[in-house]
């Protein structure tokens, strides 16, 4: 951290002189230049950032959501701009999706952002870019394009929709400095349960029972896990609060500074993130994860007719902790295995191994462990060394504005450059340590250790390793000449031309993902009443064959302000009334997961001998024919959108009904060629599928008195229909065109076996041996076997129906805010080792209610094994649970300090607020929900901290 002081010290520092420079610059102005300042808050009003631009919201043609990040920040303390969209934005599902459309197509490629299934592209500044570790503090403004007219212009990286992201900038004679400081607490929503040692014997000897064979613990053993000395009979619960704490702490500390004149402004973000770790003991109780960020954004005037910006970002993470991944292990580890640590006062003090040993846990204890067990959560704690993972990325932008109003009025040409880059790498120190296994016996009645085996030795390597290293980068660029100008405040007119270019690389990839078009956007609009917006992109790929890799995108969308003719500008209850109609046909190769897929590939075929076997020669054969015409895959759209302002804009509506088709998706169609020719079979644009939906958002806004209120809903519905899949099955049932994108297939359970007169009577599940207490299952064909031809339609994965719920209410300086997510009609399973047990597994709470001939009636829980059991862990019905939920996402409560407070403290504002979040979600299966087995547990957060603004 030391470092990250001196960083801060050194920025603020060199701010504060900039800020002094242009402050004494603002005083030589004078009078009369001061006088001739624009209000940018003013120029910017009722104005939204589109592709490449801002125009008014009345311009709009297209469906596009909107939010202001001041409004955001005023009341919901969120500080990461990945965590606002979801519940709060109409057309958003979660805060990656647009729409729910998309699926299995990803855009990650094009900023390093991961690998999320339908996700939009994140663009930043004009250029795309990871969003991680972007702070809400840093945003002006946020922009959501979902439809093909508004966001063509992106070309093929539009295919899922675009998140515009426009950061702050300095404004000119506001010189501001703003403070934040936030502390909170994280505690689990849920920990996974699983049995004690005692109960875990016993089940387990009910599972060798089930398989017929003999118990392995005795009663009397069970008994002394239940009740006895817990270092000789070990109960490790790796949940309790001996090894987990029940909540982890945070501090956010955050700056801006800001101002300028009109020839430089400038812009300051800094932050520094702390978040502790969950375990407490060891290094884990020393964990932290620390992050520091910056942004600066620079704006100057070279000759009044061209300005430049240049934004620089740098963010700095460091992950420290024990090695190993101790979560990971809890859900192995059984409670009787080991005991973690040995206690001297219970071993012989003449002992070899204790009066020679090397290292021990606070002069009190020895690892323990035995021959199988030489490494563990613990012994990596306490003397495994320590782990580090460093985090660094850095960004650049530099834009260059041209104002060629001297050629033609309303003419303008603009250039945007940027550089990315982001590397990660581990630094470890790695030790090696001893576990001892204890040698028990009753001395005098009590339990003694009187001798111990050692396994290891202890050795500390002085020496840091750096290892598992990464690193990306993206290259971006634009070129946009713009014409915008109205002819008798009757005819605008807008044109924009725009060449743009990316490549993003990563480690380990030589070929690189690149992307290049040409966009152009053609606007008219008469009279403020009549709208038409025909944008297109010129697209081309590198991952199609040459004559073959390039296609045209065209898009039109058409308004009607209908509140501005005369039969309706009389109705003094109507503000706004627009009718939206947009389509487009969208042309990408980002569902091309590859290169070359329209070349012919050859692979070896063995190899033979001749010349009395003293020579070979290895055989070649085809493994894909080349197809010259492999296309684009596209996606088509219509949308209807309807909007408007009601009651002097008390009340708003934004609803968009549309249907997208993507189509000519590529595939491989083995079905449409007999079976010998599969090794020539080449890629095709082949599949199709298609996304209905309909969007509603309501807004109510209300002033009484003293009192504000704002309530806000919006919707989304959205299904999905497989149109062309490349499929053949001797069953109707098992086809997958007609069934939702996000269809999941499996098993249909018809209960558990009663006994084995039921087995007999019922067809032959090939899955294993099957016994009494089984999961029974359906033979859908009707062939006596039940196997992978008896998987069915079971329900959707995503859900079809969203709704987010806005809610605020402030009374004079006190205002109440709560945002809520919802969604439903989607199921998924319970699955992995925490619910399908069987063999030598750790045993979780969910056995409680398994099968045995006396629980037959009532168990809720297939019969348990200690053998494999494959035809119980199986995707079916059986697993399947409902995942609706209805989620308060935050709730803040903030206090605006009275003028008298901060006129002495030379302040503009001073909140206090107290807030938290993922409060509680309404679910049929919460439990199961709030459950993460393997990772760190989801939270619950609640901080408090304070706002300043001078």
């Amino acid at each position: 951290m030391k470092s990250y002081h001196i960083i801060i010290v050194s920025i603020l520092f060199f701010f504060s002189t900039f800020h002094s420079v242009i402050a004494n610059y603002n005083l030589s102005l004078g009078k009369r230049a001061y006088s001739e300042i624009i209000n940018e808050e003013d120029e910017k009003k009722d104005s939204v950032d589109v592709a490449f631009k801002r125009i008014e919201t009345d311009n709009i043609v297209g469906a596009i959501s909107s939010l202001k990040a001041s409004d955001i920040n005023e009341s919901d303390n969120s500080i990461w701009v990945s965590d606002v969209l979801a519940g709060r934005t109409l057309g958003m599902l979660g805060n990656t999706n647009i729409r729910g459309i998309g699926i299995s197509i990803d855009v990650a490629d094009i900023t390093g952002s991961g690998t999320l299934s339908g996700n939009a592209l994140f663009v930043v500044d004009g250029l795309p870019r990871d969003i991680d570790g972007l702070r809400m503090s840093e945003i002006e403004d946020i922009t959501v394009l979902k439809d093909v007219n508004s966001a063509i212009l992106y070309g093929s990286t539009a295919i899922n929709g675009v998140v515009l992201i426009t950061t702050k900038r300095g404004k000119i004679n506001e010189n501001r400095k703003n403070i934040s400081l936030n502390y909170g607490i994280s505690t689990p929503l849920a920990l996974p349960k699983y049995l004690n040692s005692a109960d875990y014997m016993t089940y387990y000897n009910q599972a060798r029972k089930n398989d017929g064979l003999d118990p392995q613990y005795s009663e009397e053993m069970i008994e002394n896990y239940r009740n006895g000395n817990k270092y000789r009979y070990p109960d490790v619960d790796y949940y309790s609060n001996e090894y987990v704490r029940s909540f982890r702490p945070y501090l956010d500390l955050n700056g801006e500074f800001s101002g300028g004149n009109q020839s430089a402004k400038y812009y300051l973000n800094f932050g520094m993130n702390s978040l502790g770790g969950w375990l407490n003991f060891g290094e884990g109780a020393k964990a932290r994860y620390n992050t520091f960020n910056v942004r600066g954004n620079v704006d100057l005037e070279i000759i009044d007719w061209i300005n430049t910006s240049i934004d620089a970002t740098a963010l700095f993470g460091t992950d420290s902790g024990p090695r190993g991944s101790y979560f990971g292990d809890a859900q192995n580890l059984k409670p009787n295995d080991f005991t973690p640590l040995i206690p001297f006062n219970l071993i012989d003090p003449e002992n070899s191994l204790l009066l020679g040993r090397k290292f021990d846990v606070d002069g009190m204890y020895l690892l323990g462990g035995h021959i199988n067990r030489q490494t563990s959560p613990f012994g990596n704690g306490y003397a495994g060394g320590v782990f580090e993972r460093i985090d660094r990325k850095f960004s650049f932008n530099n834009r260059i504005n041209f104002d060629l109003d001297m050629l033609t009025e309303g003419l303008s040409l603009h250039t945007n450059i940027s550089f990315d880059y982001y590397t990660r790498y581990d630094q470890t120190v790695a030790n090696q340590y001893s576990v001892y296994e204890p040698v028990w016996s009753d001395v005098e009645g009590e339990d003694k250790i009187i001798d111990l085996k050692q396994y290891g030795k202890d050795a500390k390597s002085g020496s840091q390793s750096v290892g598992n290293t990464y690193f990306r980068r993206r290259i971006g660029f634009y070129g946009l000449l713009n014409y915008d100008r109205t002819f008798n405040d009757l005819h605008n007119f807008s044109a924009s031309m725009v060449g743009f270019g990316s490549l993003f690389k990563e480690l380990n990839d030589f070929q690189g993902v690149k992307n290049a078009h040409l966009g152009m956007r053609l606007a008219y609009t008469f009279d403020r009443k009549y709208l038409v917006d025909f944008s297109s992109a010129y697209v081309n790929s590198v991952k199609l064959a040459s004559g073959n890799n390039r296609g045209f995108s065209p898009s039109l969308g058409i308004a009607w302000m209908m509140n501005a003719e005369d039969f309706l500008s009389s109705a003094d209850n109507i503000d706004l009334l627009k009718l939206r109609l947009s389509g487009g046909i969208l042309n990408s190769d980002i569902p091309i997961n590859g290169f070359f897929y329209y070349d012919n590939v050859y692979g070896g075929s063995g190899s033979y001998n001749w010349y009395e076997g003293t020579r070979s020669r290895s055989g070649v054969m085809s493994n894909r024919e080349q197809n010259l015409d492999l296309g684009f895959a596209k996606r088509k759209e219509v949308n209807i959108g309807l909007e408007g302002l009601f009651f002097d804009k008390m009340i708003g509506l934004n609803a968009n009904f549309f249907y997208d088709i993507y189509s000519d998706l590529i595939a491989r169609p083995y079905t449409r060629y007999p079976g010998y020719y599969n090794d020539f079979i080449p890629y095709e644009n082949y599949e199709k599928d298609s996304y209905t939906g309909l969007e509603v958002g309501l807004n109510f806004n209300k002033s009484i008195g003293d009192w504000d209120f704002m309530l806000g809903v919006n919707t989304l519905y959205v299904t999905s229909k497989r149109l062309i899949v490349d499929e053949v099955y001797e069953d109707a049932y098992r086809y997958r065109k007609g069934y939702p994108k996000d269809a999941t297939f499996g098993l249909e359970a018809l209960g558990l076996f009663k006994d084995q007169a039921d087995i007999d009577n019922s067809p032959v599940q090939s899955f294993g041996t099957v016994r009494p207490g089984d999961i029974k299952y359906k033979d859908q064909n009707g062939d006596g076997v039940i196997d992978g031809n008896d998987e069915v339609y079971l329900r959707r994965w995503q859900t079809p129906l969203s709704a987010g719920l806005q809610l605020k209410v402030a009374y004079k300086n006190l205002t109440l805010y709560a945002l809520g997510e919802g969604r439903a009609g989607a199921d998924t399973f319970m699955e992995g080792n925490y619910y399908w047990v069987d063999g030598n597994d750790k045993y979780s709470e969910v056995v409680l209610n398994s099968w045995t001939p006396e629980t037959a009636a009532t168990a809720t829980y297939p019969r348990l094994s200690s053998l494999a059991n494959s035809n119980n862990s199986r995707r079916s019905t059986y697993w399947m649970y409902n995942n609706d939920f209805f989620q308060i996402r935050t709730i803040q409560l903030t206090y605006k300090m009275p003028e008298f407070v901060t006129r002495p403290l030379k302040m503009n504002h001073f909140d206090i607020f107290v807030d938290a979040s993922n409060v509680y979600q309404f679910a049929k299966n919460r439990k199961i929900r709030d459950t993460r087995v393997g990772g760190d547990p989801y939270t619950r957060t609640f901080s408090v901290g304070l706002r300043t603004k001078f």
